[in-house]
């Protein structure tokens, strides 16, 4: 009995030796079990009251908004029931003076309508016979109707219901809207056929602004994790209450949503309300379940009160269980921080312990007698690894530079087959010639990088090359401070800056590009600057060049010559530079490149042999 004993104890405490075992029993006993128990019932009951809640409340601000909507559409369709009158009494007017006088009457209506019902704007379709003089505000032949996304069913086949749809960037005359920026709006549209000659009698269109719906989704559904969004009966969405988002609805979620049309549909983790509009049209609702769980306040004040009672004791237990443990931990965690490969490794004799069993050694214990044969071993094969790393990243970016010749050449070779092309054959002579003083140069300078003044000689030549085929509407300036052009620069790095100038910054607006080069001294650097007078470039554009730049891609279907020098120019090996990008649009672009300040230790001969 008292051997068994013994062996039990020995058991016990050769299993308690384990690091894995003290730490697992120390956070099952005093932590995991008692939050485990309280915290699953208080999620499970707090999480549905707030569902509840949550959901009612969404529901009931989507209902008042669905009635909003409707509203407004009605709105609408009283107008256009307005405007059929005036339209009746146009078409039966007999004489040119009663004609005018239709007319008159109806802009005057149009006008009033428009500035009553707060509409973007109206327009009235009419043949030939009955339009008068061509105003321009109001009144259009029916022939414009092509211009608008109107179904072609309902062009081909009219009748006297309204048709609503999606048009894109409606521009409002001068005179009546006081701006000339154009707007997406809905617009509803009514098409009405002569009974006698089948053909189209009249139209007009009532246009709403897309802004005045999103307005609507936005002050219902300010929380922006709330999706609330008005599509069409095809699926396309015309508008959302998140601006930032651009949703896409699936064809298959869509149709069963439109089978549960005013109810509650749950797929994966979303709550879905759709309701179908007056119009036709569908306003969705999602309710993620996340949105629910962020809302759960009742959870968070039971892990709180959970917390309150029982952290103390938890404390107590792991600070007594690991006091032991932490001592050893934070040896070995120092020991491999400062892990490198020119220093010895910190002593980690209190990891191996002395005059113990090593049967009874804990995880910690054979990791610090692991972790010191590592230091050794580590320390001499990280030596070659690094040697290795460097040579491989080396001819990466070397095979990046490389990548610039065939693109450079097939651009220029383009431009050359453009001028025989066309008969101009004395141009395309001399991009020839400048095109082998160019290769003269690069070939001469064989080496990864050249200097400042031999780069600024093979941009100079670029530049001709294009001067010549955009008829001499190309002029540049080069400014550079003393003695900086014998800095070291990686090659090709202004060339494909100066052919997204000449490129992108031509325009009616601009047709004449005037380039300045720049190259200034930084703090240890050479700075350079590319700017130009030409078109610019979009916000939008802008950050996607921007994002390019920042994550040093090499996208080699878009922005591939900036990406590649971007990623050349990065390197420790070749300047460890930096590009940025300021630009507005119609303002010009200013292209700032800046690297370490390097010198060339050995002159390369100029023998082009």
């Amino acid at each position: 009995m008292k051997n068994h004993k013994k062996r039990f104890a020995i058991n016990i405490r050769k299993y308690f030796s384990h690091f894995q075992a003290k730490l697992l029993w120390a956070f099952l006993l005093c932590t995991l079990i008692p939050l485990g128990i309280i915290g699953g019932i208080s999620y499970f009951v707090s999480y549905h009251i707030a569902e509840e809640r949550i959901l009612n409340a969404s529901l009931a601000a989507d209902d008042q908004l669905n009635m909003q909507i409707n509203q407004r559409f009605s709105q609408v369709e009283n107008v256009a029931d307005a405007l059929q009158y005036d339209m009746y009494a146009l078409m039966q007017s007999d004489t040119a003076m009663d004609s005018l006088s239709s007319l008159t009457d109806t802009r005057n209506n149009v006008s009033l309508f428009k500035s009553t019902f707060d509409l973007y704007y109206a327009g009235i379709f009419l043949p030939q016979e009955h339009l008068g003089a061509k105003e321009g505000l109001y009144f259009f032949p029916l022939e414009k109707l092509q211009n608008y996304r109107i179904p072609k069913s309902s062009l081909d086949n009219p009748g006297t219901d309204s048709i609503w749809f999606y048009q894109e960037n409606v521009s409002v005359p001068l005179l009546i809207s006081g701006s000339d920026k154009a707007e997406n709006c809905i617009a509803c549209c009514r098409i009405l056929k002569d009974t006698e000659t089948k053909e189209t009698a009249y139209a007009y269109i009532i246009f709403l602004d897309i802004s005045e719906f999103s307005g609507y989704l936005e002050e219902s559904f300010a929380d922006k994790n709330i999706s609330s969004y008005i599509l069409t009966a095809q699926g396309e969405i015309l508008t959302h209450n998140n601006p930032v988002q651009t949703p896409k609805m699936d064809r298959d979620l869509l149709s069963r949503l439109q089978t549960k049309n005013g109810q509650l549909f749950y797929e994966n983790h979303i709550a879905y309300h759709c309701v179908q509009l007056q119009n036709g049209w569908y306003h969705i609702t999602e309710i993620p379940d996340s949105y629910i769980q962020e809302n759960v306040q009742v959870l968070i004040q039971s892990i709180l009160v959970t917390l309150l009672f029982s952290l103390p004791l938890t404390l107590l237990v792991i600070i007594a269980i690991s006091r032991r443990l932490t001592k050893k931990i934070k040896v070995l965690s120092g020991a491999m921080e400062h892990l490198t490969l020119d220093t010895p490794g910190e002593d980690l004799s209190e990891l191996i312990p002395s005059g113990k069993n090593p049967e009874n050694w804990d995880e910690i214990d054979r990791l610090g007698l692991t972790f010191q044969k590592m230091q050794l071993s580590l320390k001499n094969n990280m030596e070659s690894i690094l040697g290795l790393s460097l040579a491989e990243e080396k001819l990466k970016y070397q095979l990046l530079q490389s990548q610039i010749n065939p693109h450079f050449l097939y651009n220029i070779l383009g431009s050359i087959q453009t001028c025989q092309s066309t008969g101009r054959l004395d141009t395309a002579n001399q991009m020839l010639t400048n095109l082998t003083r160019f290769y003269r140069i690069t070939l001469r300078k064989s080496g990864d990088l050249i200097s400042l003044k031999d780069e600024l000689e093979i941009a100079r030549l670029y530049l001709e090359i294009e001067k010549l085929c955009h008829n001499d509407n190309l002029s540049w300036e080069v400014y550079l401070e003393d003695g900086i052009e014998n800095f070291l620069i990686c090659k090709f790095t202004l060339q494909p800056f100066l052919e997204n100038a000449i490129l992108h910054g031509l325009s009616q607006r601009t047709p004449n590009i005037h380039i300045r080069i720049s190259a200034l001294y930084g703090d240890e650097t050479v700075i350079i600057k590319i700017s130009d007078n030409g078109v610019g470039i979009s916000e939008k554009h802008l950050a996607e060049l921007r994002h390019t730049l920042d994550s040093k891609i090499v996208d080699y279907e878009k922005h591939f010559g900036i990406g590649n020098v971007n990623k050349r120019i990065s390197s420790p090996s070749f300047g460890n530079g930096r590009i940025s990008i300021d630009s507005r649009l119609y303002h010009g672009t200013l292209i700032t490149i800046e690297f370490n300040q390097m010198e060339d230790e050995h002159e390369e001969s100029d023998d082009c042999r």
